[in-house]
């Protein structure tokens, strides 16, 4: 049976208690494959049995059991509706519910105050104490109706349905605070539990803001140059391919496409992170959310904006965020543990002394108990885990956000926190540490033959007239130096070995030292010169000329290393990782390119399948192993790797779908600051998590003590869900990954 995918807003759907909600409420609903949520859009996935599931349903089931509004986006069913669908604009919100909550915390706040200034100053002002204290009750009980009206009704649906959750504490506190008489205590929790989840909505607000303003890039419209040379305003959605489209100094790129006509620098670092812009001209490619910096451009779509590379990344951040990052869950799972044990502790508290004294001989003490069941409410309330929760998810998102701005597309949360652990990393090497095309790195003139210009040029004029990667790259290497390269005539092709031409009257050969020793124009000290540079283990390939007169020189040609490799390999050992470099190129080449680069080890010669059991074994001995590659080759070494990294995902649509973690600018320092990104990330989560367990453990103590109060717990929830928020986004900042 085939799967679909439909995606649902859910209003409300901010915070880890309403993801947990969810998850119970279609817990029941067969056809359901996974479930993903994405707390920056509210945006609920599921991936389910197309013809067994009913997203209709699903919607009403989620209105009936949890109380939020919810909507199908995108074509229901269908499987790309989901990627669709995260473009589209949620339904207007009416006025209640976007300001309905903090109205009812604040008609709550102000009914409390009520009641405490009645208890504080009736007595002075005359009043009886039966008159002030039924005034006072009266404002509590007011407190407790208006902070209530969202409150019991969702806590009555999840104690139904036996689903423990801060609303059934809450709700449970202030009923067990109503029981005993502290009508104040049970208007304080109601009012600080409504702040807390107005604050807490505001602070997840604020990061919503903040986390996509680092994705929406795009312009809305872009400036369409019509056949009569006219210009009109359109939206991006309904520019085609082909359309020229006029871009301004200053203005965002709207669609991805090439440059027809202008010549300007382009800032691509809300892509691929680079700091320094780019030089584009005619002909050259440009991105959507890129800045056209002084010139104006005249471009040629590729597409309407939903194509564009920038689309493509936005959609595979915000399916990322749909996932959960294993630390993430594993926090889920000792939430559900530690919510029932906590709640049995307070159960304890509750009956554990005054039941002790009943049968210790001193009778059951109605006072005792009300002081052990008030402190067995603090401890009720310390059940919530939310601070706990929500450390975990607000991290995860903002590190693949800010990951995202700087030119890092991450899958995932597991993935994010993968790269963190990793131990070992494995390069290819053609492409990913060397540039990937062969360049002139030596030219040596034989003796009595001392013009190189007129060896560059004779070669060039050969090279030109082929196909083959050594002969181009000397063509454009003489062109780079201002040559006129001259024709050659009678050209002929050697497969595997060389090639022959006529220039200015003269016959040449070019081509490997088999070739011209076969071809007999070797002569012995030429021979033996080339013998010794070719025994060296210089890195790369020599190519000899020969003409008519005997030999006029070779030219070596390598695939040089990137600029950045060194420094980035240096980076990497200082983090402590340990580095490998695969390749099938031959053992000299592979040695002098690892010594170069300070590769820790390598590999030579290694078909595919040979990447894979090296991989393997490196995973063995150093640990957790990730490989660099391109996206495209090497991909069973990439699928082998504990994490695979393309490098290059702009040029390579295929990384974006293939790879765990893509570069998207083809730059490999990116990976360090990748590394420590990812480690900060997890620090962060650890800090958080360490602050809402030692919180709660204090006041926990104190509970026990009787030294804290319903108030006291709910302030000291409220203030740490607060700073693990706030905490949390400070990863969105560069130099929370700095180290």
């Amino acid at each position: 049976m085939s799967q679909a995918r439909s995606m649902i807003q859910v209003r409300g759907l901010d915070c880890p208690k309403e993801v947990e909600q969810l998850r119970a409420a279609v817990a029941d609903q067969e056809g359901i494959v996974s479930l993903g949520f994405d707390l920056i859009h509210g945006t609920m996935t599921v991936d389910h049995l197309a013809g067994v599931v009913d997203p209709a349903r699903l919607v009403r089931l989620i209105t009936e059991r949890t109380g939020l509004a919810a909507t199908v986006l995108g074509p229901p069913g269908e499987a790309g509706g989901a990627g669709d669908a995260t473009n589209e604009p949620a339904a207007a919100e009416s006025w209640w519910s976007r300001y309905g909550a903090w109205a009812l915390t604040i008609g709550s706040g102000i009914a409390t105050g009520a009641g405490l200034a009645v208890s504080w100053f009736g007595p002075s002002l005359g009043w009886s104490t039966i008159a002030t204290g039924r005034l006072a009750v009266a404002c509590y009980l007011t407190a407790v109706v208006i902070g209530g009206i969202g409150l019991f009704p969702r806590a009555a649906r999840n104690l139904v349905r036996l689903h423990f959750d801060i609303d059934v504490l809450m709700g449970l506190a202030v009923i067990g605070a109503a029981a005993l008489g502290q009508w104040d205590e049970a208007a304080t929790v109601v009012f600080l539990y409504g702040l807390s989840e107005a604050l807490e909505a505001l602070s997840l607000a604020r990061a919503r803001r903040s986390i996509r303003a680092l994705l929406d890039l795009s312009p809305p419209s872009a400036e369409r140059i019509k056949p009569d040379g006219s210009a009109e305003v359109v939206p991006a959605g309904e520019v085609r391919a082909g359309d020229r489209i006029l871009v301004r100094a200053g203005d965002t790129i709207p669609v991805d496409g090439e440059v027809a006509s202008g010549r300007s620098s382009v800032d691509q670092k809300t892509i691929t992170g680079e700091s320094v812009p780019v030089v584009r001209g005619p002909g050259d490619p440009v991105f959507a959310g890129t800045i056209n910096g002084e010139g104006t451009l005249e471009l040629r779509a590729s597409g309407p904006a939903s194509d564009a590379l920038i689309s493509r990344v936005v959609a595979q951040v915000r399916a990322s965020q749909s996932g959960r990052a294993p630390i993430e869950r594993r926090i889920s799972r000792f939430a559900s543990i530690y919510t029932p044990m906590v709640i049995g502790l307070s159960l304890l508290v509750m009956l554990g002394p005054p039941l002790a004294s009943a049968i210790g001989g001193h009778g059951w003490s109605g006072e005792l108990f009300r002081a052990w069941f008030s402190r067995g409410l603090v401890v009720l309330v310390i059940a919530c885990p939310c601070a706990l929760v929500i450390a975990t998810p607000v991290a995860v998102v903002s590190g693949l956000a800010a990951a995202a701005r700087a030119g890092i597309l991450i899958r995932g949360g597991e993935f994010l926190e993968e790269i963190g652990r990793l131990r070992a990393l494995a390069f290819d090497k053609t492409g990913t540490l060397t540039q990937g095309r062969p360049d002139v790195v030596e030219v040596v003139c034989a003796p009595g033959h001392e013009d190189e210009d007129r060896v560059v040029r004779i070669a060039a004029a050969i090279g030109d007239r082929g196909g083959h990667v050594l002969g181009k790259a000397i063509a454009r290497y003489a062109r780079g130096r201002s040559l006129d390269v001259p024709i050659a005539d009678d050209y002929r092709a050697v497969p595997g070995l060389g090639a022959r031409g006529r220039v200015d009257a003269v016959d040449y050969h070019m081509g490997s030292h088999r070739y011209i020793d076969e071809a007999g124009l070797c002569h012995p000290e030429f021979h033996n010169q080339l013998g010794r540079a070719e025994g060296t283990g210089s890195v790369g390939t020599a190519v000899a000329l020969t003409g008519d007169a005997g030999p006029m020189g070779w030219i070596r040609l390598a695939d040089r290393p990137r600029p950045e490799a060194a420094r980035v390999l240096a980076e990497l050992h200082e983090l402590g990782l340990r580095t490998a470099m695969l390749t099938g190129d031959n053992a000299g080449t592979a040695e002098a390119v690892a010594r170069e680069l300070g590769v820790g080890e390598q590999r030579a010669g290694l078909l595919p399948a040979d990447k894979v059991s090296a991989i393997a074994e490196i995973g063995a001995r150093l640990g957790p192993t990730g490989m660099v590659g391109d996206g495209v080759n090497d991909a069973p070494a990439l699928a082998a790797a504990r994490v695979s990294i393309a490098l290059g995902g702009i040029s390579s649509g295929a990384a974006l779908e293939s790879a765990d973690i893509v570069l998207l600018a083809d730059d490999l320092r990116r990976l360090p600051w990748l590394i420590r990104h990812s480690r900060a990330t997890l620090a962060m989560i650890r800090q958080n998590i360490a602050l809402a367990l030692v919180t709660k453990a204090i006041v926990l103590v104190l509970a026990v003590f009787g030294l804290a109060t319903l108030w006291m717990a709910i302030a000291a929830d409220v203030g740490t869900t607060l700073v693990v928020i706030a905490n949390a986004l400070r990863l969105l900042h560069p130099a929370a990954s700095r180290g």
